[in-house]
């Protein structure tokens, strides 16, 4: 499972799941016995949907563990989905392996919890993994730009039924010093909100020919949203400080069909690449890659 390599089997299995949450149908078992890798984004996009499993259906999910491959069933208990599954954790040691993924969290837009607070969480786990401190304020304002954009923008605010949650999470490859930060979301998608932004009137003429790809490119680029706030007026500009910020970095950002990335070197922007697919990631995901110094 993997969204670089392999993103149109991935998003079909993730919308099957999806649906079945949303409809309630009785899952037995997840089985991952033929799931040989998952990326940090793809693994995160898979804990969303069981998380949303256990909150909807509260019944218990069964996994044959035993027959997962020791590199996933270790990556996985180390994000949190023994916890999620209920399972008991193997007993015997695990492969030592390159990558640390670390636990994934749950965040929701409400007035009484404050998403600062796991962003905290967050960067003292990388820090632990890594071995070294972080250019926080950065991570911070990218973190705080997708959390907010998902308050304003992503769910409807008239729905009562929907929980306007988000989850993100984090990998560190030892060898290669590469971090990952994923955020994702349920929500409507940026194509899709873009028309309720302040700065829309810049890109109306054109909005309507324009593919998902190239919507989430120009909502890297407006300027201020429809919140208004002064200091807000960079768009999602915020969202790519974390990847400036280091030697090497890389902004990619998944909404509904489209994708969009930003590569940086040096402090230096690369022209930003669109894609779109054939299937959607059911919301949008971010993920910054950065290699640490």
């Amino acid at each position: 499972m993997d969204f670089e390599e392999n993103y149109e089997s991935t998003c079909s299995h993730l919308r099957l799941l999806r649906s079945a949450v949303a409809k309630r149908v009785r899952i037995r078992s997840l089985d991952f016995s033929g799931l040989k890798r998952i990326s940090t984004s793809a693994a995160l996009a898979l804990a969303s949907e069981v998380d949303q499993w256990n909150q909807r259906c509260t019944r218990k999910l069964r996994a044959a563990v035993h027959t997962w491959h020791p590199e996933v069933r270790k990556l996985l208990q180390e994000m949190g989905y023994f916890e999620l599954l209920g399972l008991k954790k193997p007993d015997g040691a695990e492969p030592d392996i390159d990558t640390i993924f670390l636990r994934f969290r749950r965040g929701e837009t409400r007035p009484d919890l404050d998403g600062g607070t796991i962003a905290v969480e967050l960067r003292t786990d990388i820090e632990n993994a890594a071995g070294t401190t972080i250019k926080k304020m950065q991570l911070f304002g990218g973190l705080s730009e997708a959390i907010t954009n998902v308050g304003h923008h992503a769910y409807e605010t008239n729905d009562k039924d929907i929980r306007k949650q988000w989850w993100v999470s984090a990998s560190y490859k030892r060898t290669s010093r590469e971090l990952k930060v994923t955020f994702y979301d349920h929500g409507r998608g940026i194509p899709v909100t873009l028309p309720s932004w302040e700065h829309f009137n810049l890109i109306k003429e054109f909005f309507w020919k324009m593919t998902h790809s190239q919507k989430i490119a120009s909502a890297v680029k407006l300027g201020r949203s429809s919140t208004g706030s002064k200091e807000r007026g960079q768009g999602l500009q915020n969202l790519l400080e974390f990847s400036r910020a280091y030697e090497n970095g890389k902004l990619t950002v998944y909404s509904l069909k489209g994708k969009y990335q930003s590569t940086h070197s040096s402090g230096q922007d690369i022209e930003g690449e669109v894609d779109d697919r054939q299937n959607s990631i059911g919301g949008t995901l971010i993920e910054w890659s950065v290699t640490l110094n």
